[in-house]
């Protein structure tokens, strides 16, 4: 099920190739973005400091629900690739109505998140076992 399906009525913003939503570090800024039109690319920096692609985006997709309800800075970049690209932005107020009227809205967000929590978490075993498969050929 896409999560556009539960909103109605939330404001939309439309892009270009090359623009940034939002840059790993910002504070947030009380939206959650949910892409109606157009590909994204989610990137955080590498220990070198370069932009390196973690994810790409596309319709039906959603991000920027973590910030939203931790209040944290953002922990990745996200800039549009597709020529062209829509957004609907769900303010904190509008998700806050939302999530109390709406259940099957909450479940939808928490399987993604936790979907989300679990590549991540996959990824750093990976990446835990090229470290220590390093170290073994260092010794």
């Amino acid at each position: 099920m896409n999560i556009l399906e539960y909103m109605q009525n939330i404001s939309t913003q439309t892009y270009a190739r090359g623009e940034i939503i939002f840059r790993e570090g910002d504070r947030h800024d009380g939206n959650m973005y949910c892409i109606m039109q157009g590909m994204f690319a989610v990137t955080k920096k590498n220990p070198d400091g370069l932009q390196e692609i973690i994810k790409g985006l596309g319709p039906g997709e959603f991000f920027g629900e973590l910030a939203l309800i931790t209040r944290n800075p953002r922990s990745m970049s996200v800039s549009v690739v597709s020529a062209n690209a829509k957004l609907g932005i769900l303010r904190e107020d509008q998700f806050e109505k939302l999530a109390k009227i709406n259940t099957h809205f909450l479940f939808h967000l928490l399987r993604s998140s936790v979907e989300k929590l679990h590549r991540a978490e996959t990824r750093l075993g990976e990446l835990e076992k090229i470290i220590e498969e390093m170290k073994s050929e260092e010794t």
